[in-house]
């Protein structure tokens, strides 16, 4: 399985931990060292996290959205 680039730090800026308090996602954490549950960390940080590890799995294939325009978090956050 392909692994989600490595950083020194989950997306708040927090160590990344690879065990999952009570209520988090084993996981996510297992996978990312974070999950949405972390204070400071949205949901759609998550699910892009996800998504980019599924399209590391399939590089042969084209890196496009199935939707006609973005959607709003997106235009709003990249």
């Amino acid at each position: 399985m392909a692994d989600t680039p490595t950083t020194d730090t989950a997306p708040n800026g927090q160590p990344l931990e690879h065990t999952a308090p009570p209520g988090h996602s084993l996981i996510a954490h297992q996978v990312h060292g974070w999950c949405s549950k972390d204070p400071g960390v949205e949901l759609w940080e998550e699910l892009h996290a996800w998504r980019q590890q599924w399209r590391g799995l399939m590089p042969d294939q084209p890196a496009t959205d199935c939707a006609p325009h973005p959607s709003r978090e997106v235009e709003r956050h990249g």
